[in-house]
């Protein structure tokens, strides 16, 4: 009974997710017009054209189309729930009092307070309907799926079976791009088969080729929280409604001659047993670009004598110092820690930002003090607020600016990642993951690999 109350559970997600994205762009209507002036043929049916038919629509990784008024109106009220929360559209990265990002993003999914107002307007005003046509994809030119100009796709999870029902799983599947030279990958894109269940992707190049040694002769292995191999560098992150990678102008991810590649996929499962294939398509040149890009992964210090990122102390550590350790039924619960750019460093430039932690995380900031700023430069500035980080909906966000304008780091900068975390069973994430273990109160939560251990890490794609 408990894993079809998950599978309902799942389902409603989706639709909750599908109805609440009309709101997240600008309209003809608003609500400095007056009450009652918005109606779905005003403004609404234009949001849903811009933001909800690329994945609703046939074919689409969202179960059903989003072709009439009457499909919004069904869950208005509940959608208007998830809005004013900010917990939907599906766009963590907002600001709020403790951070305020002075570049926009790429894509930008979240929503203003204005329009959050606006649709909350419209539905307490019981959903105007309008005059003129409501059919919403019949005017909405579907993008094409798959990467324009691609020069290479590889496939993973050639033969994996997701179980209709099961469990959550993340898989880590190794591919041999047979590189006989340095490649250089100027865009990326993760295409699943089957888009309904797959959450998310990363993937990481795997330069001492361990993952076919991991997988084995089942050609994957589990690999919650990280591929487990000793060089982790990303060559991309993908999740559902996502768009390619692009690493800036003039610039690309080095693959070097021989490397392997490491795709990790969060399987979601639903009510039916469907293919966990995904493919990895590149457009790559062996012609090094003019800017080298790269990932780089901050965060995950356990005590502060960690060289790599130090932990800062709070008021409840032990007294031999600081240790990573969430309580039981702690609400707010934050971990801090820095990492001292080497003094070695050259300049370079944030192309794209990203969060990631597991269940019991909520909120993940990562600020930067520097120690000479330039040009006018800030000496300190928040890079990155995701005041509603969801595991479900990892995203890399990038800058919408031209490379000269992306924030700066340099050798003797501090980076800093506070993350955010609700250890109790009102965290619904966090909940279902201790069901699904029969679990009825909260434990403590350390720093690890496991679905129950927690992570605090910020992605960084930086160009030199």
């Amino acid at each position: 009974m408990a894993k079809r109350s998950s599978i309902v559970a799942a389902i409603i997600a989706v639709l909750v997710a599908a109805l609440v994205a009309v709101s997240c762009s600008s309209s003809k209507d608003g609500p400095g017009s007056g009450r009652g002036s918005v109606t779905f043929t005003g403004s609404i049916q234009q949001l849903v054209e811009q933001k909800c038919v690329t994945c609703h629509r046939e074919g689409g990784m969202a179960p059903f189309p989003l072709a009439t008024y009457e499909d919004l109106k069904t869950f208005g009220a509940l959608a208007k729930e998830k809005v004013t929360q900010r917990e939907m559209p599906p766009w963590g990265a907002f600001d709020d009092e403790s951070c305020t990002v002075s570049r926009g993003y790429k894509n930008d999914l979240s929503m203003t307070q204005e329009q959050i107002d606006m649709f909350a307007a419209w539905v307490d005003d019981g959903m105007p309907r309008g005059d003129g046509p409501v059919r919403v994809a019949a005017t909405t030119e579907v993008p094409a799926a798959g990467l324009a100009g691609k020069t290479d796709t590889f496939e993973a999870a050639a033969s994996h079976m997701v179980e209709g029902g099961a469990n959550d799983e993340i898989r880590c599947f190794p591919v041999d791009p047979k590189l006989d030279a340095d490649t250089w990958v100027e865009e990326s894109l993760v295409v699943p088969e089957d888009q309904k269940v797959v959450h998310h992707a990363l993937v990481y190049i795997d330069a001492k080729r361990e993952g076919f040694a991991k997988a084995g002769r089942a050609g994957s292995y589990p690999c919650f929280g990280g591929p487990e191999i000793e060089e982790q560098t990303l060559l991309l992150a993908w999740s559902p409604g996502g768009t390619s990678t692009k690493y800036g102008e003039n610039a690309a991810v080095k693959l070097p001659k021989g490397a392997h590649i490491l795709v990790q996929v969060h399987y979601h499962p639903l009510v039916k047993t469907t293919t966990g294939r995904v493919n990895l398509e590149l457009k790559a040149s062996k012609q090094a670009p003019q800017r080298v890009a790269g990932f780089v992964l901050v965060g995950n210090a356990e005590d502060s004598k960690n060289n790599a990122a130090r932990l800062l102390p709070r008021p409840d550590d032990p007294a031999d110092g600081p240790r990573f350790l969430i309580p039981s039924n702690a609400k707010g619960h934050t971990e801090t820690m820095e990492l001292r750019i080497p003094p070695s460093i050259a300049e370079t430039r944030l192309a794209a930002v990203g969060a990631h932690m597991h269940w019991a995380g909520v909120g993940l900031k990562l600020e930067i003090d520097r120690r000479a700023p330039t040009d006018g430069e800030p000496a300190s500035e928040c890079l990155l607020g995701v005041p509603k980080y969801d595991f479900s909906w990892q995203r890399t966000y990038s800058y919408d600016s031209p490379i000269e304008q992306l924030p700066t780091i340099r050798g003797g900068d501090t980076l800093r990642v506070t993350c955010t975390y609700d250890n109790t069973r009102d965290n619904r994430n966090l909940a279902r993951a201790l069901n699904e273990r029969r679990i009825s109160t909260p434990p403590a939560i350390r720093l690890g690999g496991d679905s129950l251990d927690e992570m605090c890490q910020a992605i960084l794609v930086f160009v030199d």
